[in-house]
């Protein structure tokens, strides 16, 4: 308990910052375009909303009941002669427009029809909504499918190294933990990015860890469902077993998808700190590591300089 009462120096310490400062240059990068990403798609589903509309309220009176699959297949039917109509999604939401797949001679449509009516409500695949599906696409699988989620999962447990280790690091001797919440703009400028970093990491940690063991989640689901079946029975349980219903949990929060506006902007902000912290840690890389190694390498240029005159002659005229 002496480490975590008076932290020091130890060799766990300076092992973990070893890897945290190399897991950060190596991955920092891709870090960065997943929190972008991750960000921009936030507002997916209301962007999509937005741009393809509902059913008109107006248009649906109070007791006005759905067409059953059935029906709306009839009514689909009646419109695409010639298509086979290889899925129906029925909307749940009332005024949300149910979705068919359509198919003749080769070509694909992805039609919206009101659930009310059948009648066509337009493409459900505009340019628009291409577009951010197409985002979703990059920051669930890299564009690579299955592949692409697991390479994700990998990121994500990184993520969680990453977070784990500078917490050790950050940690701070007891009556001492204030001053690692906030920074003292009055400070130098290394001292501030060092405590800005520290700071972002220290708010940002829960939800960047919970978003790191959902990526693990979304890119090796079967791991999970063993781990739950070995702590609770997959026998039927009254009100359903916890470890699916954290699962369930985990993946509302790694989307956003609880709370309202003021969850998914509080998403955005973030889904910015990975890319706050990876400058500010390039930065410390920069002092701590290169321009150092840049000084110590700074006499053996001079000595190549001046025993190959011609080179550095060249070097000078690039």
């Amino acid at each position: 308990m002496g480490f975590w009462r008076q932290p020091k120096p130890t060799f766990l310490r300076r092992a973990l910052f070893q890897i945290h400062l190399w897991t950060g240059v190596g991955v920092g990068v891709y870090m960065v375009f997943i929190s972008l990403t991750g960000s921009a798609v936030v507002f997916r589903r209301d962007l999509n909303t937005r741009m393809l509309g509902n059913i008109p309220a107006n248009e649906v009176a109070a007791d006005a009941q759905k067409l059953s699959e059935a029906d709306l297949r009839a009514a689909i039917q009646k419109q695409y002669p010639g298509y086979t109509i290889r899925r129906v999604a029925m909307a749940r939401r009332r005024l949300t427009p149910s979705e068919a797949t359509l198919i003749k001679d080769g070509e694909t449509l992805q039609e919206r029809f009101n659930g009310f009516t059948g009648a066509d409500m337009g493409s459900a695949r505009p340019k628009s909504v291409a577009v951010m599906e197409w985002f979703t696409d990059l920051h669930d699988n890299l564009l690579k499918g299955e592949t692409g989620r697991k390479v994700n999962a990998v990121g994500g447990a990184l993520l969680c190294l990453l977070c784990i280790s500078g917490l050790v690091i950050w940690w701070k001797a007891s009556g001492a933990w204030f001053k690692g919440f906030l920074f003292d703009p009055r400070s130098g400028w290394k001292r501030i990015n060092f405590d800005l970093h520290a700071a972002l990491g220290f708010w940002g940690l829960v939800i960047l860890v919970l978003w790191g063991i959902s990526g693990i989640y979304f890119g090796f689901p079967d791991f999970f469902i063993k781990v739950v079946d070995y702590f609770e029975p997959p026998e039927l349980v009254a009100g359903g077993r916890r470890g699916d219903a954290f699962i369930a949990w985990m993946v509302r929060m790694h989307f956003g998808r609880y709370g309202g506006m003021g969850v998914r902007i509080t998403y955005v902000i973030i889904g910015l700190l990975p890319a706050a912290m990876f400058v500010t840690g390039a930065i410390m890389w920069w002092n701590r590591v290169l321009r150092r190694w840049l000084a110590s390498t700074r006499p053996a240029r001079a000595r190549t300089r001046a025993a190959f005159p011609a080179h550095a002659a060249a070097e000078q005229v690039d």
